[in-house]
């Protein structure tokens, strides 16, 4: 009988929600641009309290409508 060694993988499955900061840090914008984008631009969010997370596929796609054809 072969016995393969099991591999550990290091890396965590992907969450399918961003969180404020997430989104901040990664466009480099500040919390009133954010509230500007969820508020005026109609970026989808969920809100459980305070909290406030964004699906990833929601906000791929309405970032996708800001998409720029040369």
């Amino acid at each position: 009988m072969i016995h393969l060694p099991k591999v550990a993988l290091n890396e965590k499955p992907q969450s399918p929600f961003f969180d404020r900061k997430t989104v901040m840090d990664t466009f480099g914008i500040c919390a009133s641009t954010l509230h500007k984008w969820m508020n005026e631009d109609g970026l989808k969010f969920y809100k459980i309290n305070k909290r406030v997370f964004f699906k990833r596929d929601d906000f791929n796609e309405w970032l996708e409508q800001y998409r720029m054809e040369k």
